[in-house]
């Protein structure tokens, strides 16, 4: 991820930590037998992260360890603080460099994408590593309470902090941005939508493991399902400049667990986004037949190979195409979206022509499993 923040930082990296430290109002920490934890240390471990796409010495200036669980969420909120300080103290050290305004929007927007994707790849990377630790504990019902706990606890404060921060540059109040770095916002918006979905997986997934848990039958509308799946991922779609069309009948209603069905189907919504190209359609069908409720979703992106068709489903699958395309995911979407359809007696699949894009479906009675 090298790019002009990432240069500029290199080239400028004295006075951008200068600047930093004021917005931090607060000296170089130290701690006992440590080494100094100051500005330019943490610039060096953001430089690590922007050019080898390393989180390893982010992670260690904040102290970010996953041996230690317990106010993790202090450790990733002040990282997430870090490196939104980073934005304003480049634009007010640009503006000391003597760069001309055109110069200073491109640095700025730049700025904004590469430390967004920063903290979004270091939520995401918290999110998956403690979801495996919850997997990895006993699997009696109080230990995956405790450990749920933790872990909603632990990543809905930062998560709530940075969606906060696009609320409030969309909102003007930190200042009138140019029209062009709206953009920018959309993106923080979109990942934080992204990684509040995550957390909520989470929470369903250990709720959904647990053989004392039960479902909770209503009657669902499946028009108004599929809306409001489409409403959750509609920040994300209009950031790629995504259509999502629908095409359901507001006559269908069935018995089913809304909550889980909902979290279901923006799963496999959310994996359409992710993997379809800028400006294509994403198309939503809901029907009913032989007593059971369809739900499918096609995209127009690369599809997946026939060797990956059996493994989409397996609990923290990533096929070998996402790694290599560094598409962001936890590996739990697809196997949450399994889990959720046979939960009701139903089933889940995946259809796909490699460069033909891909279609996931959700299969489940119209009644309540007895």
């Amino acid at each position: 991820m090298t790019g002009q923040f990432a240069d500029f930082l290199a080239a400028h990296a004295e006075r951008v930590a200068e600047i930093w430290a004021q917005l931090q109002g607060s000296a170089p920490e130290t701690r006992p037998g440590a080494a100094t934890r100051g500005p330019r240390q943490f610039l060096s471990a953001t430089l690590v992260a922007l050019s080898a796409d390393d989180l390893g010495p982010l992670m260690a200036f904040h102290e970010i360890e996953f041996e230690k669980p317990f106010e993790m969420d202090q450790r990733v909120e002040r990282a997430l603080l870090h490196l939104a300080a980073l934005r304003p103290a480049t634009a007010k050290a640009a503006d000391e460099a003597g760069l001309d305004m055109e110069s200073q929007l491109s640095l700025a927007l730049d700025a904004a994408e590469d430390l967004t994707t920063i903290a979004t790849r270091l939520s995401v990377t918290v999110a998956r590593r403690l979801a495996q630790q919850i997997s990895a504990m006993n699997t009696t019902s109080s230990a995956r309470g405790t450990s749920l706990s933790i872990t909603m606890h632990e990543l809905r404060r930062p998560l709530t902090i940075l969606n906060s921060y696009g609320q409030l540059l969309s909102t003007g109040m930190l200042g009138q941005m140019p029209d062009s770095a709206s953009v920018a916002i959309d993106g923080i918006t979109a990942s934080t939508e992204m990684m509040v979905r995550m957390v909520n997986a989470l929470a369903e997934l250990s709720r959904l493991e647990d053989p004392d848990d039960k479902l909770t039958y209503e009657p669902i509308g499946l028009a108004d399902l599929i809306s409001g799946g489409v409403e959750t991922v509609a920040m994300e779609a209009k950031l790629r400049d995504c259509k999502v069309t629908q095409d359901v009948s507001s006559e269908i209603t069935f018995r089913g667990d809304r909550r889980r069905l909902t979290l279901a189907l923006t799963n496999i919504l959310g994996n359409a986004v992710k993997h379809s190209p800028d400006g294509s359609t994403i198309s939503v069908r809901g029907w009913e037949q032989d007593h059971q409720v369809h739900i499918a979703v096609r995209d127009q992106g690369p599809g997946f190979a026939s060797e990956d068709a059996d493994k989409l489903f397996e609990k923290y699958y990533r096929s070998v195409a996402e790694r290599h395309r560094k598409v962001p995911g936890s590996g739990l979407g697809l196997y949450i979206v399994k889990t959720v359809a046979e939960r009701h007696g139903g089933s889940a699949s995946a259809r796909s022509e490699p460069g033909k894009g891909a279609e996931f479906e959700i299969i489940v009675p119209s009644s309540e499993r007895r």
